[in-house]
């Protein structure tokens, strides 16, 4: 089916409403079962499985939709083949209201259009380039680190957006505009989470603090763009503003301002969700943290090298397990753009579709005790992992699989590294922390941690 066969007035079209001749339920009015979302989203996912089925109605945020689990419906949304599936309008509502244009928020032959400003930026001589920027950033950062009264997450969150602001814009990560940058993502995550979802211009009000932070990334982005087209830099602003269309043309201005921000915002608050639970889970396991340690230690290198990724098995066994029990998207999202089929059931056009990806991670068809911390599962010998090719989702699946997942890792295994050859690290006694998901997941206490030099 063309792109020229799709009606493009899906992206006007309200929600989907008529859902009730599929099992479910909507929780309260108006919010649903946001608190529920709020709370413990595996544990919803998991109640709605076990009395509805893989696909159920719910409504979440106020959008009525469906929950769709199990490997083979993910593979028919992820995959796509009729084009019934539209990202855009799956996170319009939230994402769009403030990263409308980011690669993930087009559809079809748009995103795969747009998809070749990232091909250079991406390919391995870039990234070793990254590693190059990165890895003394990182020295620096572990190094400031003050070990009274320790919280992970904080400290990782400003470290790795002054790494990522380095390595996509390279931008000073001492500087003012370094704080202001800062400042600016963190109203704008305040933001995806307001109720009020109108620009009022009141100060206290979370949404227009954010469209005030937007308007900030987005002007201090563009006039980066004409200095970036006539130099020789290689962070990833310079390598996009020189990429061309298939017809040869320059992207514009406004489509490098979106990708650039959405890429920004992506990078680091999905990294940092990652390195707050690795570091969670080996504070908690000690044993795979001294694996990981000697791993590190064997090497002899106070840095990582690109070719040494592959090499840091241990260090990717555990990457690969934390991101099976700790997504650091916990919720993707789609909306039908035509009526179709999930699971049995007809779907109406414009319906919802709410994945999370913990169901599949967790099912017992696929793993071996999918509750426990068991990173050897990853391992060649057993390759859970490899049983169906939607059963493991950290970075989603088919044409809009992030495009960033090789950089994500290497940013990680750089961090880890060195951290835990400067720091042995525990969590505090009988620590079982409450976990949140919204903006990002993580645990709701920052992740205290008791370190001791080495």
């Amino acid at each position: 089916m063309s792109e020229a066969a799709i009606d493009p007035s899906y992206k006007h079209q309200p929600d989907a409403q008529n859902l009730d001749h599929i099992p479910g339920e909507y929780g309260m009015p108006v919010l649903g079962k946001t608190f529920q979302i709020l709370s413990d989203l595996s544990a919803l996912v998991h109640d709605h499985y076990t009395r509805f089925g893989e696909v159920s109605r719910v409504n979440i945020g106020g959008q009525r939709g469906l929950f769709v689990m199990g490997a083979e419906n993910l593979k028919e949304v992820y995959l796509d083949p009729d084009r019934n599936f539209s990202t855009e309008m799956g996170y319009a509502e939230r994402l769009g209201r403030f990263y409308k244009g980011g690669l993930l928020l087009r559809d079809f032959d748009e995103h795969k259009m747009q998809r070749r400003i990232f091909q250079t930026a991406f390919k391995n001589q870039a990234m070793k380039g990254y590693v190059d920027v990165m890895n003394p950033l990182f020295e620096k950062y572990i190094n400031e680190i003050n070990p009274v009264d320790f919280h992970f997450f904080p400290f990782i969150k400003k470290a790795l957006l002054r790494a990522v602001a380095k390595v996509f814009i390279d931008i000073d990560d001492m500087g003012d505009e370094a704080e202001k940058l800062n400042n600016a993502f963190l109203d704008l995550n305040d933001a995806l989470t307001a109720i009020i979802r109108e620009d009022i211009p009141l100060p206290w009000l979370k949404y227009h603090k954010g469209k005030i932070a937007q308007k900030y990334l987005h002007s201090y982005v563009r006039k980066l763009i004409a200095q970036k087209r006539a130099g020789n830099g290689s962070d990833m602003l310079s390598f996009m503003c020189k990429e061309q269309t298939e017809e040869g043309n320059l992207f514009t201005e406004e489509d490098i301002v979106q990708h650039v921000s959405f890429l920004l915002f992506g990078a680091h608050d999905t990294t940092t969700s990652a390195l707050t639970h690795i570091m969670y889970r080996l504070a908690v396991h000690p044993d795979w943290q001294d694996r990981v340690r000697k791993e590190s230690q064997a090497l002899g290198k106070k840095f990582l090298a690109y070719e040494d990724l592959e090499k840091m098995i241990s260090m990717n066994l555990v990457f690969d397990e934390v991101l099976r029990l700790h997504p650091s998207v916990q919720l993707m999202t789609r909306r039908t753009v035509r009526e179709c089929e999930i699971g049995g059931y007809r779907v109406p056009a414009n319906t919802m579709i709410y994945i999370p990806p913990t169901y599949n991670h967790k099912m017992e068809k696929y793993w071996t005790h999918p509750e426990k911390f068991d990173p050897e599962r990853f391992h060649d010998s057993r390759a859970e992992h490899k049983k169906h090719p939607f059963q493991y989702l950290p970075f989603g699946g088919g044409p809009h699989k992030c495009i960033g997942m090789h950089f994500a890792r290497m940013q990680a295994m750089l961090f880890m590294h060195q951290m835990v050859l400067k720091y042995q690290f525990r969590a505090p006694e009988n620590y079982f922390p409450k976990m949140v998901y919204v903006p990002l997941p993580k645990p709701a206490d920052d992740l205290p941690l008791i370190l001791k030099r080495i």
